[in-house]
């Protein structure tokens, strides 16, 4: 599900950059690499890269109950899994080049930050594609003070690039495998003859 959303994502932020472009200017990779001098760094020369640098849990949207009422059953499963992404956009083009598509990243999320299949046609493929439920994904801005984007960046073991980090809420994953069925109590008889 995660790749799903990032890819229909980089899909449409690549048509919005550059239209009709065969070499696409945005891709999906860790970022951390790129000063790495392998073979595989090539390819994210001249990109704008997007890297998850945080997956965490949304406890808050957490749903306590582990059941499903279906029919005349208390079906019992694991509660879905709420899960925030944070990303970061880097240009690795030389600056008078990464400032303007960094700009166009901006720019993209300025103009729709929500996406759900109603108004994404490309999420509503993706869902079917691959047999996923993605229902909504919100693009929220990240502000970092230096003292943050300093740490952020020598976590990644890395040079700084311009870049912009952006927080997507909120992607669920539930497999919706059933534990256990059983059915309600609907009754509860005391007999205190016995006490």
């Amino acid at each position: 599900m995660i790749s799903e959303a990032l890819g229909t994502i980089i899909t449409l932020l690549n048509n919005y950059i550059s239209p009709g472009f065969s070499d696409p200017p945005l891709v999906l990779a860790n970022i951390s690499k790129v000063n790495d001098g392998d073979e595989f760094t090539q390819s994210m020369q001249d990109k704008l890269v997007m890297s998850i640098v945080n997956i965490e849990e949304d406890r808050v949207a957490k749903s306590p109950e582990n059941f499903i009422r279906e029919n005349n059953l208390v079906k019992y499963k694991s509660p879905p899994i709420h899960l925030n992404l944070t990303v970061l956009f880097a240009a690795t083009h030389d600056y008078d080049k990464a400032l303007p598509l960094l700009e166009k990243i901006i720019r993209f999320f300025q103009i729709k930050r929500a996406f759900t299949p109603a108004n994404t046609p490309e999420l509503a493929t993706a869902n079917e594609v691959n047999d996923s439920s993605i229902e909504k994904i919100v693009f929220e801005w990240v502000n970092l003070n230096l003292e943050q984007v300093h740490q952020l960046w020598t976590t990644l073991g890395g040079h700084y690039m311009p870049s912009v980090v952006f927080k997507i809420r909120m992607l669920t994953m539930d497999e919706h495998v059933i534990q256990k069925e059983a059915h309600p109590v609907k009754d509860i008889i005391a007999n205190y003859d016995h006490i």
